[in-house]
């Protein structure tokens, strides 16, 4: 460490950046710093979730030795146990900074402390009273200042925000939380320069306030099961709980302002230069994403801080948060699945042009003393090839291929829809609370039960025969082996996929709130093609009446 820190501090001598001798820096910090980057970072990952493991087992070895303490009546030796096991751990982080096995050891002794007092105090004050939450954010943070172990503190940071986000929630204060961690997360990572002296407490406590900003927003996704859980007696929590979103955007915007106002003094951007007017125009953008898709906003500031201050690890939490967004806005089903993809699409061609505009626009701003016209010079730029390398071209040939196969295989999917013999087949009786998941509904048919009921059950696919009535109503004839069929009758493909007999789908997706439009459904339609390939259609009622369709 100290020897890289020497050359670093020479080479920039040498371009002139720094002057005089290396500062000293303190044996304390400069052994926790080298400890915790000689560590690659997912190893040491996987040690904070192994801890956390193991702290489950041997809360468990506690609880079967010293069952008693988890009596209601010993709160307090519950939490003086848990004392003891944190201060034991202090000591072992103290000893053996640079030991992993006694880090290790110390993490769980940690852990196991913190549940115990966390147990103790939701006891002693009562889970449903926001004082104990509070008290137990406090707790947290005294570990996150106190504890010299990078992942204890990032735990520590993060729980503690966790436990004062459910505490505002008892309060009836939704959805604050999530604007607290992105303002705190903000101000942390803006002022680093501020706090590199400090880097092994401040470092950790920035990634666990990323941590809880991903995590917040994810339980805004879960709105309706907080209010459910919370909003009990509370008259202003529904309308707080409408509001919250609204001020996280707001919240966020402020967030996204301020680091672009840094990077505007980091970079010496000026308002009349096009570099700093596209980075306005990009910030707003940004901005506007979250709106339309509820916790985007969020990855994409932890991805612009990342990028601004190259910390790969912000990068990485800020790309899988977005992931996790987009797939989970992807799958929502408040809009169909085809407007959900026009969205995305658009979105995907919006951001690839304006990479391209963007380039074309500083390259001009570069080149502006050449002679080349200026409405030719954007069309020229997005037409330039000339960068294109055999790679990009099969990258871009393999793209093209895919999105073809896939457009072909939706058009194919069209057609049976249009063209294809409608069949329908009635459903099996369920018991309507197992019927209906969430969004969807587990369909199973009766001519399922009626023709694979002496079957085995193995994995298989294959045709089966059914005759129609005037009503196109589905009735078994048997399994299909190549003969010719007349012309009330219709083969139908079927697979087997453990144990359960397959046409096509056995779920049927509706729009969210629309569960009791289904509730008196007896057929599932069908279309059906002449090679047997089938799409389910819509649900119908005893009167063959029409009450939805499928919305994958």
């Amino acid at each position: 460490m100290n020897s890289s820190a020497s050359e670093l501090w020479e080479s920039l001598k040498k371009q002139q950046f720094v002057s005089g001798e290396m500062p000293a820096m303190s044996d304390h910090s400069s052994a926790d710093i080298s400890a915790h980057e000689s560590t690659p970072w997912y190893i040491t990952l996987m040690q904070g979730f192994a801890g956390w493991i193991a702290a489950f087992f041997m809360l468990g070895f506690v609880g079967s030795v010293f069952g008693f303490l988890f009596n209601f009546e010993n709160e307090i030796a519950l939490i003086a146990s848990g004392l003891i096991c944190c201060t034991a751990a202090y000591v072992l982080f103290r000893t053996q900074p640079n030991s992993i096995f006694v880090s290790q050891l110390g993490l769980v002794f940690s852990l196991t402390g913190q549940m115990m007092v966390a147990w103790g105090l939701l006891d002693w004050v009562s889970y449903q009273s926001s004082m104990a939450f509070f008290l137990l954010a406090g707790f947290q943070l005294v570990l996150a200042v106190v504890m010299p172990h990078f992942v204890h503190r990032l735990l520590s940071t993060w729980f503690a925000l966790i436990a004062f986000f459910w505490g505002l929630n008892q309060l009836g204060i939704y959805g604050l939380g999530a604007a607290c961690s992105c303002v705190l997360f903000t101000l942390v990572w803006l002022n680093e320069n501020h706090w590199k002296r400090f880097r092994s407490l401040w470092e950790p406590v920035g990634f666990g306030v990323a941590l809880a900003l991903v995590q917040f927003n994810g339980h805004i996704l879960f709105n309706e099961d907080l209010m459910s859980f919370y909003g009990d007696g509370k008259e202003f929590s529904a309308g707080w709980w409408l509001i919250a979103p609204w001020i996280t955007s707001a919240l966020v915007a402020v967030s996204f302002a301020l680091v672009i106002s840094k990077i505007f003094k980091q970079y010496q951007l000026s308002l009349a230069s096009v570099t700093g007017r596209l980075v306005i125009v990009g910030g707003i953008l940004l901005v506007a994403s979250g709106l339309i898709v509820l916790g985007t906003s969020s990855a994409l500031l932890i991805l612009l801080v990342g990028f601004a201050y190259q910390r790969t690890s912000l990068k990485t939490l800020g790309l899988l948060a977005l992931l996790s967004f987009v797939s989970w806005y992807y799958y929502s089903l408040n809009t169909t699945l085809l407007v959900k993809s026009f969205i995305l699409m658009g979105t995907g061609v919006a951001l690839l042009l304006g990479q391209l505009i963007m380039r074309a626009l500083l390259q001009k701003s570069v080149n502006s003393s050449t002679n080349k016209q200026e409405s030719l010079f954007l069309l020229s730029r997005l037409l330039n090839t000339s960068g294109m390398t055999r790679t990009k071209w099969i990258s871009v040939a393999m793209m093209c291929v895919v999105v073809g196969v896939v457009n072909f295989s939706i058009f194919k999917k069209e057609q049976v829809l249009i063209s294809g013999t409608l069949v329908l087949l009635p459903l099996a009786p369920v018991d309507p609370r197992s019927i209906m998941q969430g969004d969807y509904m587990r369909l199973r048919f009766a001519l399922a039960t009626e023709a694979f009921r002496d079957r085995p059950s193995d994995n298989e696919a294959g045709f089966i025969v059914v005759n129609l009535d005037a009503n196109n109503v589905g009735k078994y004839a048997g399994l299909y082996k190549g003969e010719t069929l007349a012309d009330h009758q219709v083969k139908m493909q079927y697979r087997m996929r453990d144990g359960r007999v397959k046409f096509a789908t056995n779920a049927f997706f509706f729009q969210e709130g629309t569960a009791d439009q289904y509730s008196q459904a007896l057929y599932g339609e069908f279309r059906v093609a002449s090679n047997g390939e089938l799409l389910l259609n819509n649900l119908r009622d005893k009167d063959y009446k029409i009450l939805g369709y499928n919305q994958p």
